[in-house]
């Protein structure tokens, strides 16, 4: 009988392990099956589109050689880009790289700061703060075509709210998207507006997390609400603040749905990323070349740069953990 005992528990010793690893084969391959999707994905989607990019930027087009039709690429080694290069020194270039600047400037230098107090001061439950933290994030969950007709409707010449103000008092309203540089500032102004919200809800979600027998303590100690917010609640939510500067640096090249939806069609409000989706929708096969290295040259010149402010900002405060 002890044999037999012994005998049925090894078989079944055995079935267990044969079940076990059929498991462990079929969730092997579950995991493989949904990594491989996103991996195809990137490498077809990101990693192939981007290498025939840069392929593509060290060669031109060649339509017609010796009176015969030959429509092919050669190699053109770095012409593409010197012609790119060159196109910063004319006066769109510059303007144009002078206009995504700005967008950085705006984001980082304006902003930020806005919503770090803002932040502060709604942690703290300020009067009506729940009201204020709705106020500053629905700009940021309306679509931009939405948002910035009701922006342009605001200032509208003839029947805008903030145009009538000014016949109230018997002054003539300004042409706010008029010329040149005031078309600029009023795409700023309306960035300022639409993106306070979304750095107030990173930045509201990071001093939330922080432990309350920080303030408690601080109240005890009757800290000025400035000093506890420079001395305590920047330092440590100083990773977000860097995440949300570097941020920032990007919509250099990023900004291109707001002078677009805002002022349709002028080049004097272009910036980085509209040019370039302007030039590769009007251009014609044998331009592109030169469009791509435009962006890539810019992609290269901004990288160290980057990367030299975050490692400026991360020795700024240390992480801390809590």
């Amino acid at each position: 009988m002890t044999n037999t005992r012994i005998g049925v528990s090894g078989g079944g010793l055995v079935s267990l392990r044969k079940i076990k690893k059929r498991k462990d084969i079929f969730e092997t391959c579950f995991i493989i099956l949904m990594l491989a999707y996103p991996l195809l994905h990137f490498a077809v989607f990101w990693g192939v589109v981007n290498f025939n990019s840069i392929v593509r930027t060290f060669q031109r087009y060649v339509a017609i050689e010796n009176g015969v039709v030959v429509n092919k690429w050669v190699f053109a080694g770095l012409q593409n880009f010197r012609n790119a290069w060159n196109s910063f020194s004319t006066a769109d270039g510059k303007r144009i790289i002078i206009n995504s600047i700005g967008y950085m400037i705006v984001s980082n230098f304006i902003s930020l700061p806005l919503a770090i107090i803002s932040s502060y001061f709604l942690f703290k439950k300020m009067p009506l703060a729940k009201v204020f933290r709705v106020i500053f994030f629905l700009p940021s969950i309306i679509p931009i075509v939405v948002l910035a007709t009701v922006y342009r409707f605001q200032f509208d010449s003839q029947i805008g709210p903030i145009s009538s103000i000014f016949r109230l008092f018997g002054a003539s309203p300004p042409n706010w998207f008029g010329l040149y540089p005031n078309s600029q500032y009023m795409i700023y102004l309306y960035c300022i507006w639409a993106g306070l919200g979304y750095n107030v809800l990173l930045l509201s979600g990071a001093i939330g997390r922080l432990p309350e027998e920080l303030f408690e303590y601080s109240k005890l100690e009757g800290t000025p609400l400035m000093r506890e917010m420079f001395g305590i609640v920047i330092p440590l939510i100083w990773p977000t603040i860097t995440t949300t500067f570097l941020l920032g640096l990007t919509s250099v090249f990023g900004v291109m749905l707001q002078p677009m939806m805002i002022k349709q069609g002028d080049p004097m409000v272009f910036t980085i990323a509209l040019r370039i989706y302007n030039s590769v929708g009007a251009a014609n096969e044998a331009a592109r070349p030169e469009i791509i290295a435009y962006g890539l040259l810019l992609s290269v010149l901004a990288l160290p740069v980057i990367l030299l402010v975050r490692f400026i900002m991360e020795r700024i405060y240390s992480d801390v953990e809590f």
